[in-house]
């Protein structure tokens, strides 16, 4: 039996890796709204991270998007373990 790990799951975990991002993102927001910082320096640094964010998907968009997500990633050969040499 062969046991095959597709492209696709590094996809999946960087869509995870994209979640907690943003879920940082508007806890990161909320507390400059909560605490009202609305300072000059926050602004600049909020729009820093933001265009780099917004930079970072759109070349990682780039690169990924003529990639063939069904390729198999790895295979696992499962006889292996359940053959054992005769002497």
């Amino acid at each position: 039996m062969t046991i095959t790990i597709p492209l696709y799951v590094i996809l999946f975990i960087y869509l995870a890796f994209l979640a907690v991002f943003l879920i940082f993102s508007l806890l990161n927001f909320y507390h400059i709204v909560v605490t009202g910082s609305f300072a000059m320096a926050s602004f600049i640094m909020s729009f820093f991270i933001f265009s780099l964010t917004i930079l970072t998907l759109y070349f990682t968009y780039q690169l990924l998007i003529d990639v063939n997500w069904q390729q198999t990633l790895l295979e696992f050969n499962t006889n292996f373990f359940q053959a054992s040499p005769q002497f």
